[in-house]
C-alpha cells in the first residue's frame, strides 16, 4: 500500500468510525486526508470501493482473531467469552451507524456463515454444543438475530454496543433460564 492510499484509508476509516459511512464525502476524505480527488481516483471506484475496503480489511483482522481463538485448547464457553470480549473491544471504537452500515453489506454473509458452521460442528463433535440442533438452524437464530444491528433495532434498548453484543452473546449461549440447584 502506498503512502497516498495509506493516508486515505486511514482517514477514511477515522471518519467512518466516528459519522458512519453515508455522513461522509469523499471530498471530505480526500481534505482530511490531504490528497486530490485524482488520487482518490487512482486507488478507489468511489466511495463504495473505499468502504469494501476497510470492510474487509476489518473482516479479515477479525477472521484472523476468530481463528487464533478456535484454535485454542480451551472449552467452547472459553472461545464465546473471548470471542464476545474481543468483539466489545473492537467495536467500542466504532460508532453504532458504521458498524450498520458495513454489516449491511451482503457479499461478507457467506464468509462468515462458512466459519461459523465449521466451529459450531467442531464444538458438536467435541460434545461443547448439543448435537440435536442442526448447525444451520443455530446459524440461521444468530443470522437473525444480528439483523437487530444492521437494521439499528439493538438502539432501542442500549446505548452501547458493547453491552448489547455481551447480553445478546449470553442470551443465546446460556438462554434464559436459571440453572437448577
Amino acid at each position: 500500500m502506498t503512502l497516498k492510499q495509506k493516508q486515505i484509508v486511514e482517514t477514511a476509516q477515522t471518519l467512518f468510525f466516528r459519522h458512519g459511512t453515508k455522513r461522509v464525502s469523499i471530498e471530505e476524505i480526500c481534505k482530511t486526508a490531504s490528497v486530490s480527488k485524482v488520487t482518490f481516483y487512482k486507488y478507489y471506484k468511489n466511495k463504495l470501493d473505499l468502504i469494501k475496503f476497510i470492510r474487509d480489511s476489518l473482516i479479515d483482522k477479525g477472521f484472523a482473531q476468530f481463528d487464533l481463538i478456535c484454535e485454542q485448547d480451551i472449552s467452547y464457553r472459553e472461545k464465546v467469552n473471548q470471542m464476545t470480549q474481543w468483539r466489545m473491544e473492537f467495536f467500542s471504537q466504532m460508532k453504532g451507524d458504521f458498524i450498520e452500515d458495513i454489516l449491511s453489506l451482503q457479499d461478507i454473509k457467506s464468509k462468515i456463515k462458512i466459519r461459523m458452521i465449521k466451529n459450531i460442528n467442531t464444538a458438536q463433535e467435541r460434545g461443547e454444543i448439543r448435537k440435536e440442533y442442526n448447525p444451520e438452524l443455530i446459524w440461521m437464530v444468530s443470522e437473525k438475530l444480528g439483523e437487530l444491528v444492521t437494521e439499528g433495532i439493538w438502539k432501542d434498548a442500549f446505548n452501547d454496543y458493547g453491552e448489547y453484543q455481551k447480553q445478546m452473546r449470553n442470551l443465546f449461549f446460556n438462554g434464559l433460564l436459571e440453572e437448577d440447584k
